[in-house]
């Protein structure tokens, strides 16, 4: 299951109970995931060399809190971080 659909799901409870304090980043941020590879931001035409079959998809919103769009980003520093650790067994202390 995508978030987008937990969020449509749930969408009109949230509205009820977070509406009046959550912030116009916020709102922004779920607008554009609800709206992400819909026809709210758009299609674009592609065709196959080879056939010549068209295809319409629809646009990502590009939203840095989309899961959807930032997911490649996400992966990528992740794979960044992993590559500078070290070939050993880590540990976390932690001193009260």
């Amino acid at each position: 299951m995508e978030l987008a659909t937990i969020m449509r799901r749930y969408l009109p409870q949230f509205k009820q109970d977070y509406g009046t304090s959550t912030t116009p980043n916020q709102w922004s941020a779920l607008n554009a995931i609800l709206g992400c590879r819909t026809e709210q931001y758009g299609e674009v035409l592609l065709s196959c060399k080879a056939c010549l079959q068209p295809d319409r998809r629809h646009q990502s919103c590009g939203h840095r809190a989309c899961n959807q769009c930032q997911n490649r980003h996400t992966t990528q520093w992740l794979e960044r971080q992993q590559n500078k650790l070290l070939l050993t067994d880590y540990f976390m202390v932690t001193f009260a």
